[in-house]
C-alpha cells in the first residue's frame, strides 16, 4: 500500500516577530529539516514538501532524500492552497496521504508509524488521526477516495469538511504525548518546544 506524506512548509510565519519559524534551530538542525527527517524514517512514500514563503531558503534546508518539492506561489492564501498543491502532485497509485505540518518538530516516528499501521489495518479505507485529550490533532491520513472532495473544497477547509462530514469513516488514535498538538507559531511556542525536546 502506497501512502504518501505532504509536508506543509509554505506559511509566512506572521506571528514569529520577523523570523521564519521553519528555519529556527532544533536539535542542531532547522525545524523543517528535523520534521522532514522524521517523516523520511517512516514507510511514507513519496514525501512531498510544499514551500512558499522564502521558498529558496526553506528548500536549502530540505534533506536530499525528499522526493518532490512543490512551490506554492499562492501561499498567502493560506494552508488550503498548499494542501491543494500537495494532493495535486500525487500519482494515481497513491492510496492515502498524511498531511504533516512543517512546524511540529516534536512529532516522532513512533507516532507516525502508529497512524500508518492503523490506516493499513483498515485497508486504506478510513481517515486516521491522533486523538489528544479527546480532541482531533495532527497529522491526519486521508484515503484516496477523499482526495477529489478535498481538492474541490479548497484544501484545509476541505480536510476539516471531510472529517466533519464522515465521522463514522474516521478513526482517532489516542496519543498521550502533546507532540501532536504543539506547533511553532510564536516565540513562546518555540521556547516550549525546545524545552520539551528529548
Amino acid at each position: 500500500m502506497k501512502i504518501s506524506a505532504i509536508i506543509l512548509a509554505a506559511g509566512g510565519s506572521t506571528r514569529m516577530a520577523g523570523k521564519n519559524k521553519l528555519l529556527l534551530p532544533y536539535n542542531n538542525k532547522s525545524i523543517i529539516n528535523h520534521v522532514c527527517r522524521t517523516v523520511l524514517n517512516t514507510v511514507l512514500s513519496p514525501v512531498i514538501v510544499v514551500t512558499g514563503f522564502e521558498n529558496s531558503l526553506v528548500e536549502e534546508e530540505l534533506p536530499r532524500e525528499i522526493d518532490i518539492i512543490v512551490n506554492n506561489n499562492d501561499w498567502k492564501r493560506g494552508m488550503a492552497s498548499s494542501i491543494y498543491q500537495g494532493i495535486s502532485a500525487l500519482s494515481r497509485d497513491i492510496q492515502g496521504s498524511m498531511i504533516v505540518l512543517g512546524d511540529m518538530p516534536l512529532i516522532t516516528k513512533l507516532t507516525l508509524d502508529l497512524l500508518v499501521g492503523e490506516f493499513k489495518n483498515h485497508e486504506g479505507g478510513k481517515i486516521v488521526y491522533p486523538l489528544y485529550d479527546h480532541s482531533q490533532a495532527n497529522p491526519v491520513i486521508f484515503p484516496k477516495k477523499y482526495f477529489q472532495e478535498i481538492l474541490s473544497s479548497n484544501g484545509d477547509r476541505g480536510c476539516k469538511k471531510v472529517l466533519k462530514k464522515y465521522p463514522d469513516d474516521a478513526i482517532g488514535i489516542p496519543i498521550e504525548s502533546d507532540e501532536v498538538v504543539l506547533d511553532c507559531d510564536t516565540q513562546d511556542d518555540y521556547f516550549l518546544i525546545k524545552s520539551e525536546k528529548s
